[in-house]
């Protein structure tokens, strides 16, 4: 029960913080999009840059990205064909299936992993977030677009590597690796080290990333809304929410054997809401815009009592 108390209260209490300012005049459409910029393109960056810079890459283990990827692939082409059951046209059956794999690591997941298990959780976490763009938006967008099927091969070739490009140049995934080979540098040249005064600076952004990502994430909600035709997304948070977390538990705990830390944060990355991207996706290439939007919605609101549950089953306790 602490950790819901000293982990859940101030996570979504931030989140609500900004939902409630978000329906008022003091953050605008065009502030949210400052603030949205500012928040990734600055303090996100800083963050991942000091956690990842004190990481060694034999301290890393590729088995969590085969454990988290693994449940999450499966449960997409389970969910595809699903979608056709229940009616959905082929654009939108790929939304859904991204609705239900897709997790809001960044602007969620990083503030709560923080918050929970300070720069040791972000580690694993980071992992995850900086091949989960590249791997599921490229798929979906590949999917998307062959079911538009508007263009040639060559069209077709020529916007998915566009899209992978898109996604590396994302502010969130050169921190990562420009840490991770600082870290390295630092350990092959000796009495190498960032200078204090930039290390005081990053420090400074990288403690006002978590809370602005969270108002941030909260504003965004009251600005989106939910639209009509919510049950498909219903469904769909459902498989995110609580399908997805037990795929992957079970994963990194039986097939893969994780390291309980790295497990348990795998498991809360799954069980994370879906993330803004899937909306994003969803418009450009309009296909199942309501869906993904109420999927955004809907499983922001009920991760909060599935993350505390969550947290319940898997014995954390607050820091």
């Amino acid at each position: 029960m602490n950790a819901i108390v000293d982990i859940i209260v101030p996570v979504f209490g931030m989140v609500l913080v900004g939902w409630a300012i978000g329906h008022t005049r003091l953050l605008t459409a065009e502030g949210l999009r400052g603030l949205t910029n500012v928040t990734f393109y600055a303090l996100f960056p800083a963050l991942l840059f000091r956690s990842m810079a004190r990481v060694r890459l034999e301290a890393l283990d590729l088995e969590i990205l085969l454990a988290f990827f693994g449940a999450g692939l499966l449960l997409f082409f389970l969910m595809v064909p699903l979608g056709r059951v229940l009616g959905m046209r082929p654009g939108d059956r790929t939304v859904f299936a991204l609705a239900g794999t897709f997790s809001n690591g960044v602007g969620i997941g990083i503030p709560f992993v923080s918050y929970a298990f300070g720069e040791a959780g972000l580690v694993p976490l980071l992992m995850i977030i900086a091949l989960n763009s590249l791997i599921l938006l490229t798929l979906s967008s590949f999917l998307l677009e062959i079911a538009a099927r508007g263009g040639t091969r060559g069209r077709l070739l020529g916007k998915l590597g566009s899209a992978a490009l898109r996604m590396l140049k994302h502010p969130v995934i050169p921190s990562i690796f420009a840490g991770l080979a600082w870290s390295e540098l630092t350990a092959f040249v000796p009495g190498l080290a960032t200078p204090v005064v930039i290390d005081r600076v990053l420090q400074a952004l990288a403690a006002a990333a978590p809370p602005c990502g969270l108002i941030m994430a909260g504003a965004s909600l009251a600005h989106v809304g939910l639209k009509e035709h919510w049950q498909p997304a219903a469904v769909a948070t459902f498989f995110k929410l609580a399908v997805l977390p037990l795929m992957v538990w079970i994963s990194g705990r039986y097939l893969f054997t994780l390291d309980p830390l790295w497990l348990t944060v795998a498991t809360l990355n799954a069980a994370m809401p879906a993330g803004a991207n899937v909306y994003l996706v969803a418009q450009l290439y309009r296909a199942g815009v309501g869906l993904a939007t109420n999927a955004v919605v809907i499983s922001t609101a009920a991760s909060v009592f599935t993350l505390s549950a969550t947290l319940l089953l898997l014995g954390v306790q607050a820091r």
